[in-house]
């Protein structure tokens, strides 16, 4: 017989080999199951404020009919996002967070050994999903700001780039980009490229003062699409339900085209709709998260460290010691964080904005942290 070369088990695909082993990340769910509660969970940036209680009753509603399917499509949630937007239902596509669109977009475009171009460190699903099509991810820097860089995305393309990526606000270091950065983006990604924008955090970076993406992106000639989601925000993680808003028919006919029937569940797809009816508890819970996050950035500052501009529902810092060392101090007291987790940065923490007295829990531990060092 001959013998297996690779690191992974013989009936795995080859790509499995060139990804990273994952990180158990436990949920407020899994925690409570294993007995644990009253931890400050600031480390998924997940919203602190319940979602607004028209959803909470609109998604209990469906329960009764859980014996039928949900919408094929969403459709009736998709209409409700044309008239929000104004792009066209059937431009827009409904996935399982914004995580499902994300793989999507990889498989409508990636063979093996075409190259996927993003910034880094942002979201981890675009290089996983990358890597799982055995192509390259080739990552660019972010600039000064912690933004995405148009110009190293543009210096990194090649002729075998199928996607661009680009976060704005980007975890996790939370940098928008401008207008003017995005502008070039969008006009200088060649049309044979889809250009793809992830904007999770859109409706926290709208409230801090930042452009609508949408509109810049509306006057691209070539293809591209726009990630939400309703997990951030509107506080429904929950329900994974996000969804792109795509630039023309036919990508949002080749999104469908991979994706199953029936996959976003009824009563999501019903507590999402009725959620985004009520915009006044969105503006509510916007203008919490803003104010936090100032308290949080000003505190953090008064404690000598360097928090990274953040226009999204968490704050980044530069710790003078290793993350992980952090996190774990940081849980000792009771709170949870996360640290980046990327190669080329070991000391950076993400803070999750949560309630006023969860601020102060945050700044009088890391004080506490900073005095032993």
């Amino acid at each position: 017989m001959t013998e297996n070369r690779r690191t992974g088990a013989a009936w795995l695909i080859p790509a499995m080999d060139a990804i990273p082993a994952g990180h158990d990340v436990e949920t407020a769910q899994e925690l409570a199951a294993r007995g644990i509660t009253g931890l400050r969970l600031l480390h998924l940036n997940e919203s602190p404020h319940p979602p607004s209680p028209r959803a909470v009753e609109a998604a209990a509603a469906q329960l009764k009919s859980l014996n039928r399917y949900p919408a094929a499509r969403g459709r009736p949630l998709a209409e409700a996002l044309a008239a929000h937007s104004g792009v066209p239902a059937d431009r827009i596509v409904i996935g399982r967070g914004s995580h499902e669109l994300i793989d999507i977009a990889t498989t409508i475009t990636t063979l093996p050994g075409d190259d996927v171009v993003g910034p880094a460190p942002s979201f981890p699903g675009q290089m996983q999903a990358a890597k799982l099509r055995s192509a390259n991810f080739i990552r660019t820097r972010l600039d000064a700001s912690g933004a995405t860089d148009v110009e190293a995305l543009m210096a990194a393309l090649t002729n075998r780039t199928k996607i661009v990526w680009c976060c704005t606000p980007n975890p996790p270091t939370g940098g928008m980009m401008s207008a003017e950065a995005l502008e070039r983006l969008a006009a200088s990604v060649p049309e044979n490229i889809l250009l793809m924008v992830d904007e999770a955090y859109s409706e926290f970076g709208r409230a801090a003062g930042g452009p609508d993406v949408l509109p810049i992106m509306e006057r691209r000639r070539g293809p591209w699409a726009i990630l939400r989601t309703f997990s951030k925000a509107y506080g429904l993680s929950g329900l994974r339900v996000g969804y792109a808003l795509c630039g023309s028919d036919e990508v949002a006919r080749a999104f469908r085209k991979a994706m199953a029937f029936f996959h976003v569940a009824s009563p999501a797809l019903a507590g999402a709709e009725a959620a985004l009816a009520d915009q006044a508890h969105l503006q509510m819970t916007l203008k919490a998260v803003g104010e936090e996050r100032s308290r949080l950035t000003e505190g953090l500052k008064r404690l000598g460290l360097s928090p990274m501009p953040s226009f999204g529902n968490f704050v980044s810092v530069k710790m003078p010691f290793p993350a992980e060392e952090a996190s774990q101090e940081l849980e000792k007291r009771g709170i949870l964080v996360r640290g980046w987790r990327d190669p080329e940065h070991l000391r950076e923490i993400r803070i999750t904005v949560g309630l006023p007295d969860d601020t102060d829990a945050v700044l009088a531990a890391l004080g506490e942290i900073l005095k032993t060092r």
